[in-house]
């Protein structure tokens, strides 16, 4: 067909286009004449094939038109089909830069690139270059970069010669290869007949790219010297009149430049870069090669091509001794193997079983979705649309940091304006990747980054007594997982400066969770070899500090106080590695430090830990009395000093700390390792008002449900204190505990049964017997409205504390707030007000529907009994779907007839 016929001539001849120089084989007369068809026909097709986009059309008279794929290949990217000049073509350029965009596709290389950049931008015809490398690692392609790159820039001109010249052909002959290059004079050797120019003449105003020059010899390179200092060459034969040429000089070689080179030589050449093997390059780069050597295959064939992420993964994790030339043979390959099996196909669909056996032999498949769509690669693809595609995550990552950074610049870099936007950006990317990825646990790579950071966090709770929920270890490993996967550039993130500010804020903001995300990524980088950065640090930081991972842990607090350079640090080094827990601080002070700024050390240090259960200072030298005046109106604690610490001495204090054991235990079997000075103080401050919370099994649940409590109070007029069941059923312990609080009532799993104190079993919290109670204890420190509040308060957050244990793949918080609405809603449509009971049965239940939903898991109910229910009840059931509104907006889930019975079924206590 004719059309055909047309596109085909263009392509041929598009290849070898000069814009300074179009002639007539480019418009519609000239190709009428050399298709031998009629003029008119060619302009019909001529303009239907510019309007599909696979022609360029430049309205100069008469009319020039170009292949436009050709041309993008051979030259730059194009943003339209139609230009009014060849000017108006060529600025389209003016903002591309192909080194730019080869540092996008390969951001390992950035430095390197640079290095190449300013070499050819350097005044007066550039600087020699040499590019070392294996076999394939692109060298030739890169020159080939900088040769367009040269002309794209007018550095110089678009005719301008490129000559290559393989050294390795005259491995045997040097000589020739040395005549070859520089040209040589009649009989300068046997056989030279004629003068010839060489090379270099043939180069001159362009590019002589030397490949393999390591075969050139010493010789050789001795005889480039001249060039490289003077910009004249000689030809063989030729001592006295040389010729001064201007030609860019680039160099390759696989070989070792110490050893292969003469120094004198490498001395010459100012930029030398090494490009690395793929086995040295990330996954992003050699998956992004991929695409670009698919892309390419794919326009010569001009057959669409399906390809399966198995497929893609296997290339990209396939790493040939060859490098890229191995791999794009064996993309080749591929392609023909699947051609073959489906030639009357329009589209090649490749899969694993096209792939070459050293491709199945030699890649390790490190990520696998066998429910992802294949990739469709056709004449309009190009390798930006699949790279896009490339880590989406990437993309994800760096929308929420340059938002991140723009809302705090629009704060005037004042964090504590914008805290409440920064967390909802961070809280958001954290959903996004456990909520979007729910369907990827059966990943090996993303089960051994869970089990890993798992490990981390299990080291750390032993080590500093840390709280970490099954939540936070799910939430770090899918953002370990998907971070893994790239590095961004510098160039990537808007604005650095704001960056490191942001960083130094987030840090003095959050120091006590900051400390405990830097320990966390050295771990990470040590054991999961996971790279992060600056970035990692402050979205790590505000999702964990929103986890609460910091805790209340129930026990005593101590500090070794000694003076001298690490002696503290080093007793409380040694006493907590043979602990294997966190049991001590300390404090290393010089020779002359005063009373006073002990003390101030010390108060500052309860002014930034928990130290309700007590504090135990122990010290080397000085008067326990003085130390003592200083501050026990500061701290609300019981204080018990120590004096003379020694090793054994503060092994004994931790051992004892770890055991939970009390005061009166502890001094007596500190006095049992020495002669030792001991003082334990009370706070002389009024006693506050304290609810106590214990359980049976241990620390752990008296502080969630003190953590709770603590969210339902609006002020501290009450303080919420997690004590150890087993403290309180000593004598001794209530003791210190009466003399330092006003306990108006204790809230736990079992009674401890302490005289004088009353007691709410933590299931019967939200009894209305048990909330009358509450009430009353309320009553000494609040208003009724404020009760009013805590009590309601109550309900949401004791239900929020079931969802967070229970539902894993959703933001617990916001599921809570939603069924809020949806709660206060059924309330208003029914005109009733439901009892707490009700409430928490909802908030319960409502919680595992959303999560069911979402994995569309529906309750089954019996048809016979739905259908009379909905025939009774049908006014009720279309309520409650109006009053479902927020959960189906939040979470694009349809509610069923099943389950709308239940929620009524709830409320009316209807069978």
């Amino acid at each position: 067909m004719l059309k055909d016929e047309i596109l085909h001539y263009l392509d041929k001849e598009t290849k070898t286009v000069n814009l300074e120089e179009l002639d007539d084989k480019y418009t519609a007369g000239g190709i009428a004449k050399a298709l031998n068809a009629k003029r008119n026909t060619v302009s019909l097709y001529l303009n239907q094939l510019t309007n599909e986009e696979k022609l360029v059309k430049i309205e100069t008279r008469p009319v020039h038109f170009l292949h436009r794929a050709s041309f993008e290949k051979e030259n730059y990217k194009l943003k339209k089909s139609v230009y009014q000049s060849v000017t108006k073509l060529e600025q389209e350029n003016s903002n591309q830069d192909l080194l730019k965009r080869f540092v996008q596709i390969n951001p390992s290389l950035k430095e390197s690139i640079e290095r190449v950049r300013a070499a050819v931008l350097y005044p007066n015809g550039g600087l020699p270059l040499l590019i070392n490398g294996e076999s394939g690692t692109g060298k030739s392609y890169l020159v080939s970069l900088i040769n367009r790159f040269c002309r794209t820039h007018k550095l110089i001109k678009k005719s301008a010669p490129f000559i290559t010249i393989n050294c390795a052909q005259y491995a045997d002959n040097p000589e020739l290869l040395t005549s070859n290059l520089f040209g040589y004079k009649k009989g300068a050797f046997t056989g030279a007949d004629e003068d010839h120019e060489g090379a270099f003449v043939e180069a001159d105003g362009g590019i002589l790219f030397l490949d393999e020059v390591h075969r050139l010899g010493p010789k050789g390179q001795e005889k480039l010297f001249t060039y490289l200092d003077q910009g004249i060459v000689y030809p063989v034969g030729e001592t006295k009149k040389g010729k001064r040429v201007h030609v860019r000089l680039c160099f390759a070689t696989t070989e070792d430049l110490d050893t292969s080179f003469l120094t004198t030589f490498t001395r010459r050449i100012p930029v030398k870069i090494t490009l690395p093997p793929l086995s040295q390059r990330s996954k992003e780069e050699r998956l992004n090669l991929v695409y670009t050597l698919f892309n390419n295959e794919q326009k010569k064939i001009a057959k669409p091509l399906s390809i399966s992420d198995q497929v893609l993964d296997m290339l990209a994790n396939y790493q040939p001794t060859g490098n890229i030339g191995d791999l794009k043979n064996a993309i080749k390959l591929t392609i023909a193997r699947a051609n073959a099996d489906q030639k009357d196909n329009e589209t090649i669909t490749l899969t694993a079983y096209n792939l070459p056996l050293d491709v199945l032999n030699k890649s390790k498949v490190e990520v696998y979705h066998p429910s992802s769509k294949p990739i469709m690669i056709t004449n309009e693809t190009e390798v930006d649309d699949l790279i896009e595609r490339n880590f989406p995550e990437k993309k994800i990552f760096l929308n929420s940091l340059n938002k991140l950074l723009k809302v705090y610049e629009q704060s005037d870099d004042n964090l504590a304006e914008c805290e409440s936007k920064l967390k909802q950006i961070v809280y958001q990317l954290f959903d996004s990747l456990l909520f979007e990825k729910n369907n990827s646990d059966h990943i090996p790579l993303l089960s051994y980054v869970i089990d890993g950071v798992n490990h981390l966090f299990e080291q750390m709770k032993t080590a500093y007594q840390l709280k970490i929920s099954n939540n936070a270890v799910y939430a770090v490993s899918y953002y370990l997982f998907e971070r893994q996967k790239f590095q961004w550039s510098s160039e990537e993130i808007k604005n650095q400066k704001a960056l490191m500010k942001l960083n130094k804020d987030v840090r003095q903001r959050y120091l006590d969770i900051y400390v405990y995300v830097t320990k966390l990524i050295n771990l990470i980088k040590t054991n999961l070899d996971i790279e992060l950065n600056e970035v990692d640090y402050i979205f790590l930081t505000i999702y964990l500090n929103k986890l609460e991972i910091i805790t209340k842990t129930g026990l005593i607090k101590a500090i070794v106080i000694a003076h001298g350079y690490a002696t503290a640090g080093s007793i409380a080094n040694v006493v907590n590695r043979l602990l294997g827990a966190h049991t001590l601080d300390a404090f290393d002070m010089p020779i002359n430090v005063s009373t006073q700024e002990i003390a101030d050390k010390i108060i500052d240090y309860t002014e930034n830990n928990d130290v309700t259960h007590g504090l135990i200072i122990l010290v080397d030298m000085g008067s326990l009395k003085e130390i003592e005046t200083l501050f026990p109106r500061q701290i609300n604690a019981p204080i018990l000093l120590i004096n003379n610490v020694s090793t054994l001495l503060a092994l004994t204090v931790g051992e004892s700390i770890l055991k939970k054991r009390n005061f009166r235990k502890i001094s007596q079997l500190v006095k049992q390792t020495g002669e030792i000075e001991i003082k334990l103080t009370y706070p002389e401050t009024s006693k506050q008002k304290v609810i106590l919370t214990t359980c049976y099994s241990g620390i752990g649940t008296a502080t969630h449900v003190a953590r709770l409590l603590e969210r339902c109070l609006p002020n501290k007029k009450i303080k919420i204190v997690p004590y150890d069941f087993q403290a309180l059923k000593d004598t001794h312990e209530v003791g210190i505990i009466k003399k330092m609080y006003e306990v108006v009532g204790i809230i736990g799993t079992e009674n401890p049964s302490i005289n004088g104190i009353d007691f709410i079993y933590l299931e019967q919290i939200l009894s209305d017997k048990d909330t009358a109670k509450l009430s009353d204890w309320l009553k000494t420190a609040f208003s009724n409205q404020e009760i009013e509040t805590i009590l309601n308060n109550l309900v949401k957050n004791f239900s929020l504390e079931q969802t967070i244990n229970m539902v894993t793949i959703l933001d617990a918080p916001k599921v809570i707030e939603n069924i809020t609405i949806f709660i206060q809603e059924l309330e208003r449509r029914f005109s009733i007000t439901l009892s707490n009971q009700k409430k928490f049965t909802l908030y319960v239940h409502v919680s595992y529907l959303i999560e069911r939903l979402i994995r569309k898991e529906a309750n089954n109910i019996n048809p016979e009994f739905e259908e009379r229910f909905a025939q009774k009840y049908q006014r009720e059931l279309d309520e409650i779907d109006v009053a479902f509104n927020v959960i189906k907006e939040n979470y694009s889930v349809k509610i069923p007839k099943s389950e709308l019975i239940y929620i009524d079924q709830i409320i009316f206590n209807r069978q």
